[in-house]
């Protein structure tokens, strides 16, 4: 009887571990003036693609605003696998529901018409996966691209 309750506390502790990819990225939306503050930035959208940089290339702030990219191998254009939701109150865009190991993220100021991408590799277990897109508007007027940490932006 003992060897049964050890037996069912160790399935029961496997059972509760997180062996998934499923968590969510949270994005937090910032933007670089050209005076050099950073402020909140809350005109965005976010959409995920399930690969990575060698995947996909976004060609055009209107395909990145419109939620799609074209992919490296054959040229065709695809729509996202995932939409970011943004709280106001927080100044976060949230992106749930990631169920892959490495994801294509693309995010875009829609009021000054910059987008941004990068991408993120996603750990088993995680709940939450932590990024900042600071767009440098600053760096934009003077460059077409511009890579900063592990986001490229361009306007």
């Amino acid at each position: 009887m003992r060897h049964i309750a050890i037996i069912t506390l160790f399935l029961v502790t496997v059972s509760c571990q997180k062996v998934t990819y499923d968590c969510q990225m949270v994005i937090n939306s910032r933007i670089e003036t050209s005076s050099g503050t950073i402020e909140r930035l809350d005109n965005t959208v976010a959409f995920a693609y399930y690969g990575d940089t060698l995947d996909y290339k976004v060609e055009s702030y209107q395909q990145a605003v419109s939620g799609h990219v074209t992919t490296s191998k054959d040229g065709q254009t695809r729509p996202f696998d995932l939409q970011g939701d943004y709280s106001a109150e927080s100044g976060q865009m949230t992106i749930r529901r990631i169920s892959n190991p490495v994801v294509f993220i693309v995010m875009c100021d829609t009021e000054n018409k910059v987008y941004g991408y990068c991408q993120q590799s996603i750990s088993k277990g995680l709940d939450y996966v932590y990024t900042t897109f600071t767009c440098p508007l600053g760096m934009l007027e003077t460059q077409k691209e511009v890579k900063i940490g592990q986001w490229y932006y361009s306007k």
